[in-house]
């Protein structure tokens, strides 16, 4: 490990630019957490509907409203999410609650672009407004979106593929919505930490789920 001069007292110096991507995706994703959950459905030009979970996920801006998530670069090349909105240029970020959460955990598994991740998961689609891929009906929250932009940082694996989407339409859960706004104590989605650990932000307890092999 690549330890830079001892910067002050208090902290270790790690440089990134001498330690495997692997590890450096590791003290990335154990230290910048709790991260919400972007579970994205998408629908290929050919009509196949894929479902993919993303932690690197965040809000963009609010005027225009955009959100923004990475599916990174796997040793397979581009995601089929990608893929798919590069063809058509629209999805929906569902979040993701307790409830189904192992039914998400089961679609992070390779699958061919044939193989549905709905069928997998057993979860149901519900018909969007605004875009063709369908939303996750077990879901208190779903973004419609349409793409923006792609942003390429760097080709090889773990490599970032910025994906910026305009929102277009929120759909969310009875009892979120008062009339005005958002009752926010009722958003409950669960974050993904490092390793296997998530967290249960209703509960507010830690769980665990291995990857599908």
């Amino acid at each position: 490990m690549a330890i830079l001069g001892p910067v002050d007292d208090m902290h270790v110096a790690l440089d990134f630019g001498s330690i495997p991507h692997a590890q450096a995706y590791d003290v990335l994703v154990s230290t910048i957490h709790p991260r919400p959950i972007a579970f994205v459905s998408t629908v290929s030009a050919e009509g196949h509907q894929n479902l993919s979970p993303f932690s690197f996920f965040m809000v963009g801006g609010s005027n225009p409203p955009s959100l923004a998530f990475s599916p990174s670069l796997g040793s397979r090349g581009e995601k089929d999410t990608l893929r798919n909105m590069r063809e058509t240029k629209e999805f929906v970020v569902n979040l993701v609650h307790r409830a189904m959460a192992e039914a998400m955990n089961s679609t992070s598994k390779y699958f061919p672009p044939e193989i549905s991740e709905w069928e997998v998961a057993g979860l149901t689609p519900a018909p969007s407004l605004r875009v063709t891929p369908p939303r996750v009906a077990e879901s208190q929250v779903q973004l419609e979106c349409r793409l923006f932009e792609i942003a390429e940082h760097g080709h090889e694996p773990g490599s970032a593929r910025y994906v910026i989407g305009e929102v277009l339409v929120a759909h969310l859960a009875p009892g979120i919505w008062n009339g005005e706004s958002v009752e926010q104590d009722k958003v409950r989605p669960i974050a993904r930490m490092g390793g296997p650990n998530y967290l249960d932000t209703e509960a507010l307890e830690f769980f665990q789920m291995l990857r599908p092999l």
